[in-house]
């Protein structure tokens, strides 16, 4: 009998430590990223890495101690840029061109947070993501005279990307309802994007790494659980 009741004392005790945890934190982020284009030999090659810029709502749910889990809903624009030889159906040179692609995807990463810490908190993040692609324009621009010819449309492409996430950051609560972060993220797309060859090849793949600035907020009487939190 004493025995049952030691660990249903313990079950409780657990129970009220998880639960002042269990709350939401809802907020944005954004920031830059830098795109490349990567599993295509000609690609790689002519194509560099790009800037653009990347965001999107979040969310943030501590469920214990040092463990959270995180998600956004990202617009994010992925490609590369750079000047390379164009050639028509035929194999025919056509010229050296400045290209430029974007590929826009609607991303949702599922990440799993570990973090140390209490007021400031570091956090090492891991976790898969999943993209919708939404929308594609490639500009070829010839340097000398100005002629561009433009390619748009996503029948060229598989409408999913998917793949790793790996980051690491800072969270700082201001006070019990603001929480200000900075993350690092390394997006590895590891699904082919492409539906036939392109350049004779049938694989590309996305890269993209970002610097994300973030802002969140705790609602209602769940803002006063994050100053209890314990390490």
């Amino acid at each position: 009998m004493k025995t049952r009741l030691l660990v249903l004392f313990c079950f409780l005790l657990s129970g009220k430590a998880m639960a002042q945890h269990d709350f939401f934190q809802y907020g944005f982020q954004t920031g830059p990223s830098w795109v490349k284009l990567y599993g295509n030999p000609f690609i790689e090659t002519f194509l560099e890495s790009d800037l653009r810029v990347t965001g999107g709502p979040a969310i943030y749910y501590p469920f214990a101690r040092k463990w959270a889990i995180r998600s956004n809903l990202f617009f994010e624009s992925k490609g590369s840029g750079g000047i390379m030889p164009l050639y028509d159906d035929a194999g025919n040179p056509l010229g050296i061109y400045t290209v430029n692609t974007k590929l826009n995807y609607l991303n949702v990463p599922l990440l799993l947070d570990y973090h140390m810490g209490e007021k400031f908190r570091v956090d090492f993040t891991m976790g898969p993501f999943l993209g919708l692609l939404i929308g594609h324009k490639t500009v070829y621009s010839e340097p000398v005279t100005g002629e561009q010819v433009v390619l748009s449309g996503t029948s060229t492409f598989i409408p999913w990307d998917g793949g790793l996430v790996l980051g690491t950051g800072a969270r700082y609560g201001v006070n019990k309802r603001i929480t200000i972060s900075l993350d690092g993220r390394f997006n590895i797309g590891m699904t082919n994007i492409v539906s036939r060859p392109i350049f004779s090849s049938l694989t590309i793949y996305t890269l993209s790494s970002q610097i994300l600035f973030g802002l969140y907020y705790t609602p209602g009487y769940n803002a006063g659980k994050v100053r209890n939190l314990k390490n």
